[in-house]
């Protein structure tokens, strides 16, 4: 979906100036969406073997393949230096170049940090410390590790192409889309604790993985030190019980209600800053959460 955005923020662009996008402009785009995509492999396969993950996608992790295993490593190397090799290629003589290079190297930059406070929202080879699931640390995972590559990189390629160099249409596009980077994996979360499986393709596993969700942060929020403990005692355990004690525990501290209300005020600031964006076509915004999330 990311690698398509591009090629669909390029099209509201010629759209927006009464044409439709010329055979070059079409290539271009789509060959910028397939470095987007190979971005994300790059990020996938490195953060599948970090967290030992089994499946992505329905099928076996890249690394956990019979003759891949620790050779994955390198493999997501080789794919973050042909992202650069590509652009080179393609875009080496536009004079937009080095504001590509720039762009890319600062998104992935920033992703790296989101998935850095990531892996370390527990302590490693030591007891859990619920202390880190905090409104804040959860924010930023989410603003780094998802926005940035999600949702800022496909708009900002467009805005780059464009010869745009505002820079504060630029930072207004920024705070739009971690806003929207927000709101889907907010959603994200409540959906893999609370959906059915069938109806989104979907195995949650946050709670036994024991992940800095928006569930566990807003738990800690709102319970009591009787709740407390009990989320203590059951959260990122492998135990179907216990899974369920802390699933239990989230309805009883109402959070499916607070997330329904997340949802409407996050709409809310969604659209207003949607109505306060310049140079660059207010569709694009809306193609996204079509495209991205479930509901909006």
């Amino acid at each position: 979906y990311k690698g398509l955005s591009v090629i669909e923020v390029q099209a509201e662009f010629a759209f927006e100036k009464g044409r439709d996008m010329s055979n070059e402009e079409f290539c271009k785009a789509a060959v910028l969406g397939w470095c987007v995509e190979w971005l994300q492999l790059f990020f996938s396969i490195a953060d599948d073997f970090m967290d030992q993950s089994e499946i992505r996608r329905n099928k076996p992790c890249w690394f956990r393949l019979p003759h891949v295993k620790k050779i994955a490593i390198n493999d997501s190397f080789v794919l973050e230096s042909l992202v650069y090799r590509v652009l080179s290629r393609h875009f080496g003589n536009e004079p937009y170049y080095l504001k590509l290079i720039e762009l890319f190297q600062d998104v992935a930059y920033r992703t790296e940090l989101g998935q850095l406070l990531d892996l370390t929202s527990q302590p490693l080879n030591q007891p859990p410390d619920f202390s880190r699931f905090t409104l804040s640390r959860y924010t930023r995972i989410v603003k780094y590790k998802t926005s940035f590559y999600t949702f800022y990189l496909p708009c900002a390629i467009g805005m780059v192409y464009a010869g745009n160099e505002d820079q504060k249409a630029f930072d207004l596009v920024k705070t739009l889309c971690s806003l929207i980077g927000e709101y889907y994996q907010v959603q994200d979360d409540y959906l893999d604790c609370f959906s059915d499986p069938n109806m989104v393709a979907k195995i949650g596993n946050d709670i036994q993985d024991m992940k800095c969700s928006w569930l566990v942060v807003k738990a800690l929020e709102r319970c009591s030190k009787a709740q407390r403990k009990e989320l203590m005692a059951n959260y990122g355990k492998s135990d179907q019980k216990k899974i369920l004690k802390v699933k239990k525990l989230y309805i009883e501290l109402k959070l499916p209600d607070l997330y329904f209300e997340y949802q409407e005020k996050c709409q809310e600031q969604i659209t207003e800053l949607i109505s306060e964006v310049k140079g660059i076509p207010k569709e694009i915004f809306f193609i996204f959460i079509r495209r991205l999330c479930y509901k909006l």
